[in-house]
């Protein structure tokens, strides 16, 4: 007993410590995805101002309310100040695999939407995000100095962050560079052609390995078929046998076995007779008829209806008095 309680111990302090390493990018279902410290002429509110911005990004495949959900903003030596986002509107409401844009403009009175803190890019500056119940879920460190106006600080790719890489770069929209455009509310990185596409034209132009691998994986799905159905009929099959067996056990007849049957019982006489009889049948020769039917009158009966047309008459009914 002491043994198995020791067991059960050990197991529960190894699970807590290995949720305690997991890394928080890939625990959490909503991210802090990309950060805009000096914002001069991209993106506006709804009221048409430019303000620094912070986009939070849903890695989970169904909705999430972040209504209730805490960013937090601390500059290196300073205070931390937080925002906790407000219930009841629908803006909210983030579809699944979407991505909310949070302006850090310190005028909350705007929308839910706007924070009461500011972003300043000349201090090194931690932002956290901490979800309803107040645990962590992400935070990411901006180092001073490091955005000047209209550059944003984004994840280079959103799935390798599921994966546990916290690559992080210094985007911005006036380099040329597709890869490293500003895009707020929208993926950090927009593929504009399909690289296994791409990639699939080039190692087979003419389709052949194409062709080659839809006829395996049909003419494969055909045999299985084949397979299992035959193997269906021989279960049937041995399934109705057993239940014969058992059909005949419970009315008390013993089965026949293989190479036995009623017929080796019949004696030689049987066959002699039944041959005998279709042999006759075969060779006797009948009478034509000529369908002539003949009527005799039985000479005990003084009147019978065949002789006296009387009886075909319609009789008059006798009124007795």
């Amino acid at each position: 007993m002491k043994k198995i309680n020791f067991g059960i111990i050990l197991a529960f302090v190894l699970a807590v410590s290995l949720s305690s390493c997991r890394d928080l990018s890939t625990s959490s279902k909503v991210l802090i995805n990309e950060v805009m410290m000096e914002n001069e002429t991209n993106a506006t509110d709804e009221y048409g101002d430019h303000s620094a911005w912070i986009e939070l990004f849903v890695k989970y495949y169904g909705q999430i309310d972040v209504a209730g959900y805490i960013l937090e903003a601390q500059p290196e030596g300073g205070k931390a100040v937080q925002y906790t986002i407000p219930k009841g509107d629908q803006v909210t409401i983030v579809p699944a695999r979407q991505h909310i844009v949070l302006w850090a403009d310190g005028q909350p009175n705007k929308g839910v939407l706007h924070t009461d803190f500011t972003l300043d890019p000349t201090k090194t500056t931690t932002i956290r995000l901490y979800n309803s119940n107040k645990d962590l879920i992400d935070e990411v460190k901006i180092p001073a100095n490091t955005l000047r106006a209209d550059q944003s600080y984004g994840r280079i790719d959103q799935l390798a962050t599921e994966r546990g890489m916290e690559n992080w770069e210094v985007k911005d929209s006036s380099d040329g560079n597709s890869d490293t455009y500003v895009t707020p509310n929208t993926s950090n990185r927009v593929n504009d052609v399909n690289q296994k596409m791409v990639t699939f034209a080039e190692k087979d132009p003419a389709g052949v390995g194409m062709a080659i691998t839809a006829m395996t994986v049909v003419f494969s799905c055909l045999i299985l078929l084949f397979f299992a159905f035959s193997l269906q009929a021989k279960i049937s099959l041995n399934m109705a046998k057993k239940n014969e067996q058992k059909a005949q056990a419970a009315k008390g007849d013993t089965p026949a076995t293989k190479g036995d049957s009623k017929v080796s019982e019949t004696p030689g006489e049987v066959f002699a007779a039944i041959g005998m009889a279709l042999h006759d049948m075969q060779n006797d020769v009948h009478d034509i008829e000529d369908m002539v039917l003949t009527i005799h009158t039985d000479p005990k009966v003084e009147e019978s209806a065949w002789s006296n047309k009387a009886f075909a008459m319609r009789q008059i009914p006798v009124v007795r008095k």
